[in-house]
């Protein structure tokens, strides 16, 4: 597994309760979390959309692997929203009950296959540049390998 690399979000204020009660729940179900948010479409055609910090912005110090960080940089940035905007949705919606059984998930929900993101770079240059960023989910696990007992 690759390591994880210290990075920091931040939050609205009264958000902090809702990060120490499922951020544990939202990271071990990330796929499935990342796959519900895909309903919203990306868009070019928008401003950014970060969290309201009206209240005071708490920063949270989290720790992620680079499949969790890009994976998470992928879809906030198709949807132009943050990160921490990205993270405070699905705080509120596990808080909500809209991510089924923030208690658990249904085994049928559950699927821990999630590629990282990558991309193709068409063209890089000093008169622009034009790329394929790319995501892939997997509704199917890979096949169990039988291991043989060498003598």
């Amino acid at each position: 597994m690759d390591e994880k690399r210290k990075t920091s979000i931040s939050l609205p204020a009264p958000a902090e309760n809702l990060c120490h009660k499922h951020y544990a729940f939202i990271m071990a179900n990330l796929a499935f979390c990342l796959r519900y948010l895909r309903r919203h479409q990306p868009s070019r055609q928008k401003l950014r959309t970060h969290n309201d910090g009206s209240e005071g912005i708490i920063i949270v110090q989290v720790y992620w692997d680079m499949d969790t960080y890009n994976s998470l940089h992928s879809l906030a940035f198709a949807l132009r929203w943050s990160v921490s905007h990205l993270i405070f949705v699905m705080l509120c919606l596990a808080e909500d009950g809209v991510l089924p059984g923030a208690q658990g998930l249904d085994s049928a929900d559950q699927d821990p296959i999630f590629s990282n993101c990558d991309m193709e770079v068409k063209m890089w240059g000093v008169s622009g540049y034009i790329y394929t960023e790319f995501l892939l989910f997997s509704s199917s696990k890979p096949p169990n390998t039988a291991r043989t007992k060498v003598p």
